[in-house]
């Protein structure tokens, strides 16, 4: 059992605990107070409760800086200079400390008094490199940056393990100095490599598309001139990180290549991934010749595999006429009669059934290829993926019931899972495309709340479409309209699908259709590659239906527009500019915000 005087005495120690906690919750709650009066200009109250905060604790930094700045900002300079020497005379000479009071003199211009505190900080980094990054600070927060400098390198050269080497190379980027700021972030990452996976986020800020920006030349010299000193692979890694910022994918192609000779664990992955942004980027023939490499390269079944694939592919978009069609078939036929049909040719099985469907529009043998691969021992989600293709062929040939029944298959097969519900997606809308809308509606509605960020947004911008659009027209004529438009449009028939969406826009009977309109036949121009024709309907989107579900779409695609195709960047920032202060909610806000930064000459972090 305890005994009286312990009980007793750890009642007292939980109560000083206790009270202690209560003391700071009530400081902290006081200084937010203070931070809010000061925020909003009432500085006799922030001066107030700051004046009585440091009174208790004349040590706390926080609420001394606090009361200096309430005190500077009533015009009370005498007061807050007075409160500064005080600290330092009586608290302690702190470095940090100096500097304020000696950018209070420099606000005064009185230069003499701040540089002569300026240097007493500097000095106390000589005794003591530990005080570099709290001074450094101080002088970055006043934009006092050849200071900061010197304080940085004060320290390095009195402690060279001082770690102070990103603060100085993000001074020198603020300057424009380039050449010195990756020269620092290469010392770091010369140490260790891994470090440029978290450094190229600050590349980022400087490097752009254009090979002769001054950020990019001064990287490509000190990469340059780093790997001739010590040709170690980091420096061919981010010379082809470089070139890919600045698409120029072939320079990037020959440092992959000198990376994978010099490998001792000889790898593929890189530059078939160089050649999947090659294609990304629609530049083909350097997509094409990445990978005609790793396929002459490919040391194993799954390399060859992977690199044979995605050439065929890119062969099918170079290839892309009539004409060209027999030879894309007959070099997928050979190159699957050479691996043979199994579970590990499946991508490409399923790629041939795509080439058939989608670019030969020869749905009968795209059937006849799909039985092949399910005669197959194939594992269950290859299964799925394979139904849900031919359900989708079962759409296009306008076979409704039967692909509703394999879709239903698919979500049976697989529950759960992104496929599932990717096909329970395709329920709603083959159930759309034929004018079901209430049962399209009940399978949106679990899909709005799905695990796939992707697919609720699907589902929601379908059900709004269908509920918005069945109030106005009860008969949802022109509801129907746009389903058959978008049905000719997964079929491929877009100059169908064009005379029905311009004839909606001719003679609607729900205005709220309007912007769904505007919207598909901007896009159809866009696929056309006819960007001036796609503009006006964007534009009376953003005129004249400002306040419906399409309206920060069509802000955030005229902003593109004008910033990556037409070359105009002054008509793209008020797009992003209205998306960002109109739409808060929107998923471009956050791509909107980057850009209109980017327009605006910010650093982006």
């Amino acid at each position: 059992m305890f005994s009286k005087t312990l009980y007793f005495s750890m009642m007292n120690y939980f109560l000083s605990l206790l009270m202690c906690f209560i003391f700071s919750v009530g400081f902290a709650q006081s200084e937010d107070l203070a931070r809010n009066y000061l925020d909003q200009g009432d500085y006799e109250k922030a001066a107030s409760i700051f004046g009585n905060l440091h009174k208790k604790n004349p040590g706390q930094q926080n609420w001394l800086l606090g009361y200096v700045e309430t005190l500077q900002a009533m015009g009370k300079t005498e007061d807050a200079e007075r409160v500064l020497k005080t600290y330092l005379t009586e608290i302690g000479e702190y470095p940090n400390i100096q500097i304020e009071l000696g950018y209070l003199y420099q606000k005064q211009s009185d230069t003499l008094k701040a540089q002569k505190y300026y240097q007493r900080a500097i000095a106390q980094v000589q005794a003591r490199p530990g005080f570099s990054y709290s001074v450094g600070n101080v002088f970055q927060k006043y934009g006092l940056l050849d200071l900061a400098i010197q304080t940085y390198e004060t320290a390095q050269q009195i402690e060279p393990r001082s770690n102070n080497t990103i603060q100085l190379a993000r001074i020198y980027g603020e300057q424009s100095k380039y050449m010195k700021m990756f020269e620092n972030y290469m010392d770091l990452i010369a140490k260790n490599t891994s470090y440029f996976q978290i450094l190229n986020r600050n590349f980022t800020q400087y490097i752009t598309e254009d090979g002769n920006n001054a950020a990019n030349v001064a990287l490509r010299r000190v990469l340059l001139k780093r790997s001739q000193k010590n040709p170690e692979l980091i420096f061919n890694q981010m010379l082809s990180w470089l070139f890919v910022q600045q698409e120029d994918y072939t320079k990037a192609f020959a440092q992959e290549k000198a990376i994978y000779q010099r490998q001792d664990l000889k790898s593929l992955s890189r530059i078939i991934d160089l050649a999947l942004i090659s294609k990304d980027k629609k530049e083909l023939t350097s997509a094409e010749e990445m990978l005609y490499f790793a396929v002459e390269k490919a040391s194993s079944q799954r390399e060859l595999l992977s690199a044979e694939r995605e050439l065929l592919l890119v062969k099918q978009l170079i290839m892309a006429s009539p004409d060209e069609y027999e030879a894309i078939e007959e070099a997928y036929a050979s190159f699957i009669k050479k691996i043979g049909r199994n579970r590990d040719s499946f991508l490409i099985q399923k790629d041939f059934v795509e080439f058939f469907a989608y670019q030969k529009r020869d749905i009968v043998i795209a059937l006849t290829q799909i039985e092949l691969i399910a005669s197959q021992d194939l594992y269950q989600q290859q299964t799925a993926e394979l139904k849900l293709l031919q359900a989708d062929l079962m759409v296009l040939d306008s076979k409704f019931n039967q692909a509703l029944l394999l879709y239903t298959q698919v979500e049976k097969l697989i529950p759960n899972t992104d496929i599932a519900r990717e096909a329970r997606f395709k329920v709603a809308k083959t159930s759309y495309y034929r004018g079901d809308f209430d049962w399209a509606l009940t399978q949106l509605k679990v899909l709005k709340s799905s695990a796939s960020q992707l697919t609720a947004n699907d589902a929601m911008e379908l059900a709004l479409l269908i509920k918005d659009n069945s109030q106005e027209d009860t008969l949802r004529t022109d509801l129907k309209l746009v389903a058959k438009a978008d049905l000719l449009l997964f079929q491929n028939q877009p100059i169908q699908a064009l005379t029905i969406l311009e004839g909606v826009l001719e003679d609607h009977q729900s205005p709220s259709i309007v912007d769904e309109v505007l919207f598909r036949i901007a896009k159809l121009h866009l696929a056309n590659q006819d960007v001036e024709k796609a503009l006006p309907y964007l534009q009376r989107i953003v005129d004249k239906h400002s306040d419906e579900i399409l309206a920060d779409n069509a802000n955030f695609l005229l902003g593109t527009l004008y910033m990556d195709e037409l070359k105009t960047p002054d008509q793209a920032k008020p797009y992003f500019e209205t998306l960002i202060f109109n739409h808060p909610d929107s998923l471009y806000f956050v791509d909107a915000r980057k850009r209109f930064r980017m327009l605006r000459g910010d650093q982006i972090q």
